[in-house]
């Protein structure tokens, strides 16, 4: 049927002779075919829908300045305990690797631990954070250069936060002086989009990933690593959930708050913690990166350092008025996961 004259009747995508596809529940999609029956849409082909655009000459008109940065996510002890024994060893890593910016991702406290489950700790979720978790901050922001930034990024999965659903707001500074938090160190909302040294850094510290492996089905798809593929599909949708509707077990998203999980820009680099294996991968000048969790259970799990390199003011401008798409060459960024 026309637009004229269909109604907005919906009717079923046959995506038999379509070559290649990865789909998923909730997804826009752009496509090429027909409705000969009135019953059913037969897709011949699915298009590309347009791109976010990378910041412009004025976002980094003073060039990309050289940083580096560690990105870890939590949680941050081992399943048996509440030492926080790889929360240490991240601690000793970033003082010594100096990063300009350190990106602390929860849960710090975690409802899925399997003591609090049993009501094996006498302490509260806070007393916790204030006991074992606020001197490791205070000796990372002892150790590391004045001018270094240490941000905490919360999670749903948190007990010492007051907003389980997505998306959340940055710790307010009286909540963080309660759990011990000292000076110097910051909070991002849940997710984030921020700009370091002319760099844009998208953060989304929910397993979105986890979701979407679970409902994505696909067919010779343009990006064949599956894992990364998933996290595009965040950028193809300029949208930090794009699975609608989520999945039972998911925290609840907040429809009235979805502005807040739209992409404003394209980002250079878009952390996307998962349970799922760490990866990191470069695909259309942007960053895919799952750093993994600190820990895994009975054992240290992982984290990613990131280098950016410098491109001076001269260089940036070039590249923009040469090609948008080159706004943010890939090979000016090296990441590795590295395992505690």
């Amino acid at each position: 049927t026309s637009r004229r004259l269909g109604n907005g009747r919906r009717v079923p995508l046959d995506v038999r002779s379509t070559p290649s596809f990865s789909l998923f529940p909730g997804q826009i999609v752009a496509v090429e075919g027909k409705n000969l029956k009135g019953s059913e849409f037969s897709v011949s082909q699915l298009r590309q829908l347009p791109r976010l655009q990378h910041p412009g000459i004025s976002e980094r008109e003073q060039g990309i300045q050289q940083f580096s940065a560690v990105v870890a996510t939590g949680p941050y002890t081992l399943s048996d305990n509440f030492e926080y024994e790889p929360l240490a060893d991240l601690v000793d890593h970033a003082i010594a690797a100096a990063p300009g910016v350190v990106f602390l991702l929860g849960p710090f406290v975690s409802e899925s631990h399997p003591m609090l489950k049993e009501g094996a700790v006498d302490l509260q979720p806070g007393e916790i954070f204030a006991a074992k978790i606020s001197p490791h901050l205070e000796r990372l922001r002892q150790g590391l250069p004045a001018p270094s930034c240490i941000y905490l990024v919360p999670s749903t999965d948190e007990l010492c936060y007051p907003y389980t659903c997505y998306p959340q707001p940055a710790f307010g500074q009286e909540l963080l002086s309660q759990l011990g938090v000292p000076d110097g160190i910051a909070s991002l909302s849940n997710p984030a989009q921020v700009s370091v040294n002319g760099v844009v850094i998208a953060v989304a510290n929910i397993d979105v990933l986890f979701h979407l492996v679970k409902e994505e089905v696909s067919r010779l798809p343009a990006l064949s690593d599956r894992l990364p593929r998933l996290a595009w599909h965040l950028i193809e949708q300029r949208h930090l959930y794009p699975l609608s509707p989520p999945p039972m077990e998911c925290a609840g998203i907040l429809a009235s708050q979805d502005t807040k999980l739209r992409l404003q820009t394209m980002p250079d680099i878009l952390i996307t913690p998962s349970q799922l294996k760490h990866f990191v991968r470069a695909h259309e000048n942007v960053v895919l990166l799952n750093p993994g969790y600190s820990s895994m259970r009975l054992s240290g799990g992982t984290f990613a350092k990131i280098s950016v390199h410098p491109q001076s003011a001269a260089e940036t401008k070039d590249t923009l008025l040469g090609d948008s798409t080159k706004a943010f060459p890939a090979d000016l960024t090296s990441a590795e996961i590295i395992r505690i």
